[in-house]
């Protein structure tokens, strides 16, 4: 019994966080048409500005404030203008997908520079922890449960209630279309950039006070089963990244309690491939198979 509510609330607490990643990659994705291969890299960049800014971290809510707008900023800035421009160009998707890793790398080694050889810790006041039949949630993985609730109930309202929703489903359908009713593709792309960032950078810090320290390659592991949640779902669609997080969560942890915790990765790229073999556009094939890179 133990072993099952183990998995379930680590599982459900791992869902969480992928989920706020994957949703704002998948997001971005939908919306530009654009396969940003940086986005590991924008979280490390996040979690960097947040611990030089505020010190240490010793608020939560206002380290995801400032990771939060670190991550806007910085998206934006890559996406919009540098990825802009050169869409602007005629630059084909996969080379603008070359473009985003070595934009990666730029990042990478920039804060490596910075930082040196050193490894740094990040802590934050939390809530105490609670324990559910004999398993214990930290404060820190308890405050991340309920920021994706809410961040996913916001992403939800967002995309059904508002006309700034509509207009991004409705770039992500049919741009020629969306353009031809006086909406702009253009504007409506860099708002996508924004909040994509904003969520990378949410899941940015959350990682780093759940993991305590992080260094210049912190974002790279994450990204990738970020990417397996969006991919299972089906990338572009942030409902499918939502079910595509919880999935790999509860495959994650379940291989980690049941196996090994060194499995959690490679259970998540299992479950992946499973998912492809079966559904190739991953579970939303209905939209994901009209989706191709930005030619």
């Amino acid at each position: 019994m133990t072993l099952l509510v183990t998995i379930v609330l680590f599982g459900i607490y791992s869902a969480a966080l992928l989920a706020i990643g994957s949703v704002g990659f998948s997001m971005q994705f939908g919306v530009t048409n654009v396969l940003n291969l940086a986005y590991g890299s924008i979280l490390t960049s996040c979690i960097f500005v947040e611990y030089w800014i505020t010190g240490h971290s010793s608020n939560v809510w206002l380290a995801m404030l400032v990771g939060a707008l670190a991550g806007a900023v910085i998206s934006f800035v890559i996406g919009h203008l540098v990825i802009g421009a050169f869409l602007n160009r005629g630059a084909s998707g996969f080379s603008i997908a070359m473009v985003t890793i070595g934009i990666a790398l730029m990042i990478e080694f920039t804060l490596e520079a910075i930082q040196g050889p050193y490894i740094n810790t990040f802590s934050a006041n939390v809530s105490s922890a609670i324990t559910i039949s004999g398993v214990s949630l930290g404060g820190e993985q308890l405050a991340a449960i309920g920021i994706a609730a809410a961040a996913m109930v916001a992403v939800h309202m967002l995309l059904r209630l508002t006309k700034l929703g509509l207009a991004m489903r409705a770039t992500a359908d049919d741009v020629a279309l969306t353009r031809s009713c006086g909406i702009s593709p253009t504007r409506t792309r860099a708002v996508a950039w924004l909040l994509s960032g904003a969520l990378c950078g949410i899941c940015g810090v959350l990682l780093g006070l759940d993991e305590g320290t992080f260094s210049s390659s912190t974002g790279d592991a994450i990204f990738v089963t970020i990417a397996a949640a969006a991919v299972v779902g089906g990338i572009g669609k942030p409902y499918g990244a939502m079910i595509g997080a919880l999935l790999v969560g509860l495959v994650s942890e379940g291989s980690a309690a049941v196996i090994s915790p060194s499995y959690k990765s490679i259970a998540a790229w299992v479950l992946l491939i499973a998912v492809l073999m079966v559904r190739p556009q991953g579970i939303f094939a209905e939209y994901a198979s009209r989706r191709e890179l930005v030619a």
